[in-house]
């Protein structure tokens, strides 16, 4: 007998909901059952949530985000008005092979994406990006912060006067 998990009932509603929303809106794709003679009725290729990893330095922030299958010039970075996009989209050749039949294919053309909001102190127009097997990492310089100014403190005693001009009584 196993025992009831009030937490494993909700997390399933949630991926259930989150599937029935993808399936309605999110990807616009008509989908048969993968296998031997299925077809699928694909308008536009299945978009993926892109995970990514952001770290934090003095001078920059650097994001890091696995895009196996990807070549770089199937991935597209722009900033614009202070949000970064990272767009990838990739397209697999459908070339009838004579050396065979595919009894399975689950490889697809599909394309990911992901928006960040850019915090304030960064420098837009010096973005790198740089792509690694399989990794594509995004450097994103930081603008110096103002270092701290000292600002001299004088004792009672010396404080200048402020300088007092007098109205004179004009006569008429």
């Amino acid at each position: 007998m196993a025992r009831w998990d009030p937490w494993s009932d909700l997390f399933n509603l949630q991926n259930e909901m989150s599937r029935w929303v993808n399936e309605a809106f999110g990807n616009g794709q008509l989908m048969g059952p993968v296998g031997v003679g299925s077809r699928s009725l694909t308008t536009t290729a299945p978009t993926a949530y892109l995970p990514l990893d952001i770290r934090q330095k003095d001078n920059e922030f650097v994001i890091e985000a696995s895009v196996p299958g990807f070549k770089p010039e199937e991935v597209e970075i722009t900033a614009d008005q202070g949000v970064l996009t990272i767009r990838g989209e990739r397209k697999l050749e459908h070339s009838e092979q004579a050396d065979g039949t595919y009894l399975r294919r689950e490889r697809s053309n599909y394309s990911v994406i992901r928006q960040l909001t850019l915090p304030g102190d960064v420098k837009e127009d010096e973005i790198r990006a740089s792509f690694l097997n399989g990794v594509l990492t995004v450097t994103i310089p930081r603008v110096a912060a103002p270092a701290p100014r000292r600002i001299p403190v004088s004792s009672g005693d010396a404080a200048p006067q402020p300088d007092v001009i007098e109205a004179g009584a004009t006569q008429g």
